[in-house]
């Protein structure tokens, strides 16, 4: 509660005990003359109404309604304060502020709480300064002379500072004379920038293009844009029959790219199976004569080594250790077949 609220306060509170004081220094005369006559009437023994009120006396003030016609009076009074007090008091809840006018004019801005005005010269309008949504579609162009109708929804707020000044200028009505024009204006201006495919694939820069315009014509009214979200596009029935085609066609070419990439990657899955292959047979071919070498090889030195140990004893050994113990026939000659012994022959 600020100093002046304070202040207006305390006003109210005298100005409901001036009134009382008056009301009470005006009535306390009259029922003092009320009660004067009252007596002097009813107690004169040769008056007419010895003993009985006097008629000029209002029923209020005769002896049994005087205590009532008193306890009205100060209920009036008490009821009459409450409801200048009530008038005096104002609370501002959270999320708004009250403008305070002063016979009509804009005189100050209230916070949240507790304020007091002077009642029947002062008055306070509440305004609004939460997050507020407008949403609107338009029908708008695109840059290859598309028609698109464009939905988007706008959260924005009034500036704390301002709301004195809103209200002087636009009063109450700042959403439809104000904000909802403008998106109207920027959905034309954002669109007019792009090509209708592009709406659909750029739709990030689209939304950042639509808040940097709607910022710049809020600002001026001391109204904050915090984000924007483009809720739908819908174009016209050509266009989607041609968006259509063009998917459709771009599939197709897909399929036939994928088709001719799977045929491709099968030829040169062949090519490189018979390659191995080739290589495969190359190396089992250049096993197959590099063992052919080495036993060839091995067979030859295993020849050099017995035709270097084949000497005539050791022939005639081995010949030996394969004989029976018969006796071979004589063929002529001068030894045995296999057993060489020399004898002494004389030449004739």
């Amino acid at each position: 509660m600020s100093t002046g609220d304070l202040l207006t306060g305390i006003g109210v509170a005298v100005f409901a005990v001036i009134i009382i004081v008056l009301f009470s220094t005006k009535l306390r005369p009259y029922l003092s003359r009320m009660i004067r006559r009252e007596r002097k009437y009813s107690e004169s023994p040769g008056a007419p109404g010895y003993g009985q009120p006097s008629p000029r006396t209002p029923s209020s003030f005769r002896p049994r309604g005087m205590r009532w016609g008193l306890i009205l009076t100060l209920i009036t009074v008490l009821a009459v304060s409450s409801i200048l007090v009530s008038m005096s008091v104002v609370i501002v809840p959270s999320g708004y502020r009250g403008v305070l006018l002063t016979w009509g004019q804009v005189t100050g801005v209230l916070g949240e709480g507790l304020h007091f005005k002077t009642p029947m010269v002062q008055s306070v309008e509440m305004v609004d300064i939460t997050i507020r949504k407008a949403e609107r579609a338009e029908s708008t162009g695109t840059s290859d002379l598309q028609e698109v109708t464009t939905t988007i929804a706008v959260n924005y707020r009034l500036n704390p500072a301002y709301v004195d000044e809103i209200y002087r200028t636009l009063r109450q009505d700042y959403e439809s004379r104000v904000v909802t024009p403008n998106i109207a204006e920027s959905i034309k201006a954002t669109t007019a920038s792009f090509q209708a495919a592009e709406l659909i694939t750029k739709r990030e820069q689209v939304k950042t293009k639509f808040l940097e315009i709607m910022r710049s014509r809020l600002e001026p009214f001391h109204m904050e844009v915090l984000s924007v979200s483009v809720t739908d596009f819908k174009f016209s029935a050509q266009f989607n029959a041609a968006i259509e085609a063009k998917v459709t066609a771009e599939q197709r070419a897909l399929e036939a790219k994928n088709k001719l990439e799977q045929i491709r990657y099968e030829a040169q899955q062949q090519v490189i199976q018979a390659q191995a292959e080739a290589n495969a047979t190359i190396a089992r071919a250049e096993a197959e004569a590099q063992k052919r070498i080495i036993e060839a090889t091995a067979e030859a030195e295993a020849i050099r080594l017995i035709n270097a140990q084949l000497t005539p004893l050791y022939l005639q050994q081995k010949a030996l250790e394969q004989w029976d113990g018969k006796m071979p026939y004589f063929f002529g000659g001068d030894v045995l077949p296999f057993i060489q012994v020399p004898t002494n022959s004389t030449s004739p």
